[in-house]
């Protein structure tokens, strides 16, 4: 028995085979096999290392052949199985590619020499490889046993018998496809593999292509969801550990809770915090496809791209948290620091050590409507940023055909009451900065749900990121690849690849897109610290039918007690109050209307007894209490719409 070293969930057994000089075999794999059962390689660290001096080294004639059933691809060139030498061009390789190619390399003259398959292999399903080096006469590579592939080479022997052979995994880094390829990283192969056999004898590459294909039945692998949590959850946030798969979930170190929010049966939307994706929020709609909309991202100071929580691939700079959750509303608070995927923090003082650091807190209504409040802490304020963009997340399977339609991405209005609606332009260049109607500050995105992400983003006066005054709505536009026609890319989310950026090509892993950023003034800059402010949800209408919510936030109605005007806090989307001290009343009207009132009392511990409404008895409020150090408050939803007065009426459980 030949020994091994093997990181992955199974034993493996070395088994001689009649006319192979080295056959491995997986009788106590994990999954089902082209024969009996196979090994599953994680896609993270797995690999087979067999020494050199246990595997015979044919110089002159040798075929490689096995099983491989992905799931999906490498990032970086990934053997299946190779012996080479990791300093200079030596030895072979058979080896995947990001889209799912087969290549079998040989090093001649110094320099690798390939072969290549026309076409990428199929994903959970077993495949057979069969690669063939004859001296004299070329490379040879087939699938399922037709010839897929030749290469003529009057290369005389291969040099191989220093070298172990490495399966299913890189020896060392290697430059990642498409961008940033000057970021070398690790691939490990993400599937089963079964049945390696290596021969000397140059006929066997011909035995295998006269045999009978059948295709084994594959193996029943965990599906891969983007996880978001029960299908139904009463309005609330909850503390839900997400699993994703076994493999992935593994990884994580502690048993750090995720958040997901709540809206109830009638608002059938989440939002979902999750360590996959650093905690940055996502809205989760009815039919399951997801998008976040965005977090701080700073210009290149760390040296490895834009600092951002994308970076973050282990979440080391991300934690989540709920403050508060009463029926009456729900606060979730962000906390991430904008990293390099080198984990550098921009702008870091090198006396203190501070550098730039970001908190979102987010508070949900029970009507599904969210106030996302963004401060950041920076000793560069003044430079660039961004912090709002349409990102579209995509499952495994999805690309972003799958949840975006080319002629309806997107409806904008402005506060005046103009709208319209627009589709991709496919025409020229890509393009990320095609401004949309003028003044624009409230957009939905639709992604082919019922249920829809809209965002409202506060119109004050000031300078936007732009340098611009007022806000600014910009889509994108152009083709983007030869992969699709949207922006589609996959070191985000997911992804453990510390690599600045790239391009997808195979719906095989999560994925992202994204269709417009988002501009407005600061609500405030006080020293060091910005806050940003904008209201989000899902709506099953367009931007237009939106504008009394943007009026009921942006333009909230005047409110008084016993006469005296109660503060309206737009951080909160609540009147604050230090007392219920009588009546009170909302001069509602068509310009300041009523959509959603929320009441908060500070230092009150009772909850209400009764409430009217112009005198009628109403019911269909939500109360509870938030426990704070320096005391209770009282905070009260009413779901009340109105464009004309309103007068309520509140008794306590206290008597007051």
């Amino acid at each position: 028995m030949t020994r091994t070293i093997a990181i992955m969930a199974v034993s493996c057994i070395v088994l001689a085979a009649l006319s192979a000089i080295f056959s491995l075999s997986f009788d106590d794999g994990a999954v089902a096999g082209a024969k009996g059962q196979a090994a599953f390689f994680d896609g993270f660290d797995s690999r087979i290392v067999v020494p050199a001096a246990d595997v015979p080294a044919p110089a002159t004639h040798f075929t490689v052949d096995v099983w491989v059933c992905p799931v999906a691809f490498p990032k970086s060139p990934c053997p299946v199985a190779c012996r080479q030498n990791n300093e200079t061009p030596g030895g072979w390789s058979l080896w995947l590619d990001a889209q799912g190619k087969v290549h079998f390399s040989v090093a001649s003259a110094g320099e690798w020499v390939s072969v290549e398959s026309p076409a990428g292999l199929p994903l959970r399903q077993w495949s057979r490889l069969t690669a063939l080096f004859r001296a004299g006469s070329g490379l040879f590579l087939a699938i399922d046993g037709t010839q897929v592939a030749k290469l003529p080479l009057e290369l005389p022997w291969v040099e191989q018998e220093a070298w172990d052979l490495w399966i299913g995994r890189t020896p060392v880094r290697t430059p990642s496809f498409f961008e940033n390829k000057k970021i070398p990283i690790y691939s490990s192969l993400d599937g089963a593999l079964d049945e390696l056999n290596i021969y000397a004898d140059r006929h066997a590459y011909a035995r295998v292509l006269k045999e009978k294909f059948v295709r084994p039945v594959a193996p029943v692998f965990e599906e891969r969801i983007l996880p978001s949590g029960p299908e139904k959850l009463a309005f609330g946030a909850w503390y839900i550990p997400l699993k994703y798969y076994e493999a992935f979930d593994a990884r994580w170190r502690g048993e750090v809770p995720d958040v997901v929010v709540g809206f109830g049966e009638d608002h059938p939307w989440k939002v979902v915090f999750w360590r996959g994706i650093s905690y940055a929020p996502c809205f989760v709609t009815e039919k399951g496809n997801w998008m976040c909309n965005e977090f701080v991202e700073r210009q290149k100071v760390t040296g490895w791209g834009c600092p951002e929580s994308m970076s973050d691939k282990h979440a080391d700079f991300s934690s989540v948290r709920i403050l508060e959750n009463t029926p009456a509303r729900t606060v979730v608070v962000w906390r991430n620091l904008p990293v390099g995927v080198n984990q550098k923090i921009p702008y870091q003082s090198e006396e203190t050590q501070w550098g730039d650091c970001s908190e979102e807190t987010y508070i949900f209504y029970p009507d599904g409507v969210g106030i996302r409040r963004m401060d950041v802490w920076s000793s560069h304020l003044d430079k660039w940023y961004e912090w709002c963009q349409s990102l579209q997340v995509l499952h495994p399977s999805q690309c972003p055909e799958d949840v975006l339609e080319a002629s309806r991405i997107m409806s904008v209005a402005a506060m005046d009451g103009r709208s319209a609606e627009y589709g991709w332009n496919f025409e020229g260049k890509p393009r990320q900065n095609e401004p949309s109607l003028d003044g624009a500050n409230i957009q939905v995105t639709y992604l082919r749900s019922r249920w829809n992400p809209f965002l409202i983003l506060e119109d004050g006066p000031g300078l936007n990121e732009k340098g611009h005054s007022g806000p600014e709505i910009h889509r994108y536009a152009g083709r983007w690849s030869e992969y699709s026609d949207f922006p589609w890319r996959n070191h985000w989310p997911v992804a453990q690849d510390y690599v600045i950026g790239r391009y997808a090509c195979v719906a095989d892993a999560p994925s992202h897109t994204y269709t417009a950023t988002q501009y407005n003034a600061p609500h405030s800059i006080e020293g060091n610290k910005m806050t940003k402010l904008m209201l989000c949800g899902c709506t099953e209408g367009d931007a237009a039918s939106l504008l009394p919510l943007a009026k009921s936030w942006l333009r909230a109605p005047r409110l008084s007690c016993n006469g005296e005007e109660v503060p309206y806090e737009v951080k909160e989307r609540a009147y604050v109050l230090n007392a219920l001290s009588g009546p009170l009343k909302v001069e509602a009207s068509a310009e300041k209307p009523l959509q959603g009132l929320c009441l908060i009392v500070r230092g009150e511990g009772c909850l209400p007894a009764a409430v009217t409404v112009n005198g009628a008895a109403y019911e269909d409020f939500k109360a509870g209490i938030h426990q704070a150090w320096d005391g209770p408050s009282l905070i009260l939803w009413l779901p009340l719409c109105a464009e004309s007065p309103v007068e309520l009426g509140i008794s306590l459980s206290g008597g007051r």
